[in-house]
């Protein structure tokens, strides 16, 4: 498998500062490859307005056409039903807010019969978590599932440190969002599972 293999090139950008970088260098690759772009956005319904008005920024910015795949939930009803989500025991919070909206797009994407390639903007060394599930990653491109479905994802920045995602952010002129500045996340997915008290303080 190499990236000369698709025609498609989708990007997901959740506002966040590691997929701010990702998009920019799956763009420029797209560019190069003289393949297809398209910036994704998946809301979660939940984001902080600044957060939706930097993914529209950062679009324009970037001179790509952005697609937003929106969850049917509403996060406030779902909480009535199943409690606030915790990030081990109760984390329905991914399968309705993002699982469910990404396995439509993605259903979406075989009808169009391209060869299609997700770009995601995911750093190993982000989480224990990431690091369990993406530490022995050594090829960036890899095969994944959504909910049955095949996809194929290209992980651009997954042996990235923190301090690196910085230098090239500043390197490329890449516009920042005022909500990552301040807290360090997108602010699209404050759904609680794992957000501590200083988070949603600031």
């Amino acid at each position: 498998m190499k990236l000369t293999d698709f025609d498609v090139f989708d990007c997901f950008l959740s506002g966040g500062r590691d997929s701010a970088l990702a998009c920019y260098i799956a763009h420029k690759t797209t560019k190069a490859l003289g393949k297809k772009f398209r910036l994704v956005h998946i809301d979660t319904r939940i984001a902080l307005q600044e957060t939706r008005d930097y993914v529209e920024r950062y679009a324009e910015w970037l001179g790509a056409d952005l697609i937003v795949v929106r969850t049917p939930h509403d996060y406030f009803e779902l909480v009535k039903k199943w409690g606030y989500p915790s990030v081990l025991k109760n984390r329905w919070c991914w399968r309705f807010l993002k699982q469910e909206p990404l396995y439509n797009f993605r259903v979406q994407e075989l009808k169009e019969r391209e060869r299609t390639l997700w770009v995601l903007g995911i750093r190993s060394s982000e989480s224990l978590f990431r690091l369990e599930t993406y530490g022995k990653l050594r090829n960036t491109l890899t095969r994944a599932k959504i909910k049955g479905l095949p996809v194929v994802e290209w992980l651009p920045i997954l042996h990235l440190t923190s301090d690196q995602v910085d230098y090239l952010l500043r390197k490329f002129a890449i516009p920042q969002s005022p909500v990552w500045r301040k807290i360090g996340i997108s602010g699209e997915c404050l759904c609680l599972a794992g957000t501590t008290k200083k988070t949603l303080e600031a």
